[in-house]
């Protein structure tokens, strides 16, 4: 034993140093969290001891279901035809499976060294955070960004969950009365508030508002004195949905269609004008499907531009579609006058993909109009929604096939690549994704005893953080929950880290820190 050798304390500080690696390195670099799960790897093989380790796994149903998961998941080898993508798979969802093991096995024995692992994490992010921040809209940001670009170092979706539990943390410092320096977790909140804002990510808006609702709730079963949080989840509820019901009654009402004997019927050059007007899509206020003129655009758009209008923009839309909406914007026609109407950065913005040329708004807002935007049109490329839902359909299909067993972790690629190829899919190629929602993926690939052993864990999970009073841990179950509705959390490394870390942290935590919490 490693113990034996080298002390205890010493083999702890090890583990601690790995611990505080993971938490700084989820954000920004998979090297420094290769080698920390290597490293807790080695501690606990050199550290064997059999009977400590068996009484641990004993104790803890979450992670021997998690294990039982693990199993299935090596059983879908028998039954994958592609057993290559197989191994290069279960190496991507290893930290899944072994981080929350380690805890297990080696869990944190001090409250304080509970705050360290927080503590690097929210120092993480500001920097991080703030490096991103500085850069976008510092040096780097030019007309051609898109706000994905954000985040330098990974996903801008996981990022901005990560974001958000970092709200969760600094907030639970501050009204901590434990801890001091409150004006630290203050200044946090605010700026990942403002990060979180111009960010744009949806899954980030949807997990601040499923955190606070979950908040809510549970204070108002816990507490005594429940009416003062019933009212302002009620009265949050309400705000929630007199916001949607504002923001669709805009989209629907807000934009009158022409009619089409106050159209014109030709152009200055006495070609006729087409008129879409069952297409219901404005910008800027302005009909994007009316006073068209294709045989002018095609004719002269070569003048201005070396990109053929049936190409593609260099972020993946279609050059003639980015070219109607940008006149549109501008209220112009969308003919040979209005194209020379356009300077030659416009035409610059057109052939990026920009498709309006007063695209500079951040926020909220600007994410709620993109996406009622997007069900105007039948194209799903470069739309969140839309795509989702065709990768949705893709899905289902491919699960009819084998709903029992599921296709096998194997196979999961091969079969959406050939569902999209089959059904000649509107998506481009690099559109065909998966089903961007982590809990119908597990049911596609590991059949319906795969999908109820994977939600199993998270019910015996919170079954316990509730049972144990771990605020916490409910807050940051609901994070990953919700991000599992419209991302595929787990299959990075990134991602998967993110969820391992800090799931198996909170699912080893021992009695006497849970006392002291609480």
């Amino acid at each position: 034993m490693l113990s034996k050798l080298i002390g205890e304390k010493k083999v702890y500080s090890l583990l601690l140093i790995a611990y505080a690696a993971l938490a700084c390195g989820i954000t920004f670099n998979k090297v420094v969290l290769s080698l920390a799960t290597m490293l807790i790897f080695l501690i606990v093989i050199l550290d064997f001891n059999l009977t400590d380790y068996k009484k641990k796994l004993q104790n803890n149903r979450v992670i021997l279901l998690l294990l039982v998961f693990m199993l299935w998941h090596l059983s879908s080898y028998f039954w994958s035809e592609n057993t290559a993508y197989f191994w290069k798979d279960l190496n991507s969802k290893l930290p899944f499976y072994a981080i929350p093991l380690v805890f297990v096995l080696k869990p944190i024995q001090e409250k304080k060294h509970l705050f360290l692992i927080f503590a690097v994490f929210l120092l993480s992010l500001l920097t991080i955070s703030s490096i991103n921040f500085i850069s976008y809209y510092g040096w780097r940001k030019t007309e051609f960004d898109d706000v994905r670009s954000l985040s330098l170092f990974l996903s801008h979706i996981r990022f901005g969950l990560m974001i958000v539990f970092g709200i969760v943390l600094a907030f639970f410092w501050l009204f901590d009365q434990k801890l001091r320096f409150k004006f630290i977790p203050l200044m946090l909140i605010l700026w990942f508030l403002v990060y979180t804002y111009f960010s744009e990510v949806l899954s980030s808006y949807l997990a601040l508002f499923g955190v606070l609702i979950i908040f809510l709730i549970y204070k108002a079963l816990s507490s005594n004195n429940k009416k003062p949080y019933v009212l302002i989840l009620l009265a949050f509820l309400i705000l929630c949905l007199s916001s949607i019901f504002y923001s669709y009654k805009t989209y629907k009402n807000g934009d009158v269609l022409p009619k089409i004997e106050n159209l014109a019927k030709f152009t200055k050059e006495g070609n006729k004008y087409e008129h879409y007007l069952q297409h219901r899509y404005f910008i800027n206020g302005n009909h994007v499907f009316s006073n068209i003129s294709g045989i002018e655009l095609f004719r002269d758009w070569p003048k201005y531009s070396k990109i053929h209008l049936n190409d593609t923009t260099a972020n993946g839309g279609n050059t003639y579609f980015v070219l109607i909406q940008y006149l549109a914007s501008k209220g112009l026609t969308k003919d040979a006058v209005g194209l020379k109407k356009l300077s030659k950065e416009e035409i610059k913005n057109i052939e990026f993909g920009k498709h309006k040329y007063n695209d500079d708004e951040d926020g909220i807002e600007v994410r709620i109009r993109t996406i009622f935007n997007e069900f105007r049109d039948d194209n799903p490329n470069g739309k969140t929604i839309l795509q989702r839902i065709e990768h949705l359909k893709a899905g289902r299909s491919i699960y009819l096939k084998s709903p029992i067993f599921g296709i096998g972790s194997g196979d999961i690629q091969d079969q959406f690549d050939r569902y999209y190829e089959a059904t000649n899919s509107k998506l481009l190629p690099e559109n065909r994704l998966r089903t961007h929602n982590q809990i119908f993926t597990y049911f596609i690939t590991f059949g319906l005893i795969g999908g109820l052993l994977f939600l199993s864990i998270f019910f015996l999970a919170w079954k316990h953080f509730f049972r144990t009073k771990n605020l916490l841990a409910i807050l940051f179950t609901t994070i990953i929950l919700l991000s599992f509705l419209s991302e595929d959390t787990l299959e990075t490394q990134m991602g998967g880290t993110f969820f391992a870390l800090f799931f198996g942290l909170f699912i080893s935590l021992p009695s006497k820190i849970l006392k002291d919490e609480n």
